[in-house]
C-alpha cells in the first residue's frame, strides 16, 4: 500500500480500478497463466491439482498453499512456489506497466473529482512496482489521496482482504463509499464492504457481466463518472 499520510480527509470515498478503468488493459494475462502452468507441472507432487487457462495466477498460489498445509509439506516449498509465481506476475505486469496508456480524458475526470471534494483511493491486484511505474508514467499519482496494490498479499479482489485493506486507515469512517472498476471482481468488491458500485465498460467486463452481480450503475467511461456523482446527489438535469 502506497499513502500520502495516515487518512483524515472527506468522509466521501471514490475506489477506483486501474488496468481498464483508468489505462487501457494490456497485460497479457493468458500468457503468464500458461508460464505458471508449466511452472506448476514441474512439482510432482502437484500434478493432482487440476488448474487450467480459466483460473488465474493468486488463486493457483492460495491453493497450492492449501493443499502444501494439508499434506503437511515443508512451508519452504510453498515460499519457492510462492517466489515464482510472483515472479511471473512481476514480469508480464512491468511490461504492461512500460506500455501504460491513459484511457480518454482520464486526467480531466479525477481533476473534477477533486474539485467535488471527494477522497480518491486507487485499488489495484498489480504489484506495487508496477502501479508506481503507471502512476508516474501517466502523470495521475497526485490525484489519489492513497493507493492500494496487492503488496506481499494474493488475497486480491474480489477477497474481501484487499479492499478491506483500502479503506482501514480512513479516519473517521467513511459516510459514503463508491467502489469503480471494469471486471466483476471489482463490482463484487464493493459489495464486500456495502459500498455503491460503478460498473465501466470500458476494460475487461461486458454489460452484460458486470450486470449479473447487480452492479448499482453502468457507464461506458470514466469520463462519465463526474456527470454521475452530480446525478446521485440530487443534479436530475445531469443524466
Amino acid at each position: 500500500m502506497t499513502s500520502k499520510d495516515s487518512i483524515s480527509f472527506c468522509p466521501n470515498i471514490i475506489i477506483i480500478d486501474l488496468d481498464g478503468t483508468l489505462i487501457k488493459f494490456q497485460i497479457d494475462y493468458l500468457s503468464a497463466r500458461k508460464d505458471a502452468l508449466f511452472l506448476i507441472k514441474k512439482y510432482s507432487f502437484l500434478q493432482n491439482m487440476k488448474f487450467t487457462l480459466n483460473d488465474n495466477i493468486f488463486f493457483m498460489d492460495r491453493e497450492i498453499k492449501k493443499f502444501l498445509v494439508e499434506n503437511d509439506l515443508s512451508e519452504n516449498i510453498y515460499k519457492e512456489i510462492h517466489d515464482k509465481l510472483v515472479s511471473i506476475l512481476d514480469r508480464y505486469e512491468m511490461d504492461s506497466a512500460k506500455r501504460a496508456k491513459l484511457l480518454p480524458s482520464v486526467k480531466e475526470t479525477l481533476a473534477q473529482i477533486k474539485d467535488m471534494k471527494w477522497t480518491l483511493i486507487l485499488f489495484t491486484a498489480d504489484g506495487e512496482n508496477a502501479m508506481n511505474t503507471i502512476v508516474n508514467k501517466t502523470g495521475i499519482k497526485d490525484f489519489f489521496n492513497v493507493m492500494i496494490s496487492r503488496g506481499e498479499s494474493m488475497d486480491v479482489k474480489p477477497h474481501p482482504n484487499h479492499i478491506k485493506s483500502a479503506i482501514s486507515t480512513m479516519v473517521p469512517s467513511p459516510k459514503e463509499i463508491i467502489v469503480v472498476g471494469d471486471s466483476v471482481a471489482d463490482m463484487e468488491s464493493g459489495k464486500h464492504i456495502g459500498a455503491i458500485t460503478v460498473g465501466v465498460t470500458s476494460g475487461l467486463g461486458s454489460p452484460q457481466q458486470l450486470a449479473k452481480v447487480n452492479v448499482d450503475y453502468l457507464i461506458g467511461s470514466i469520463a462519465e463518472l463526474p456527470c454521475l456523482l452530480r446525478y446521485m446527489h440530487g443534479d436530475i438535469d445531469c443524466q
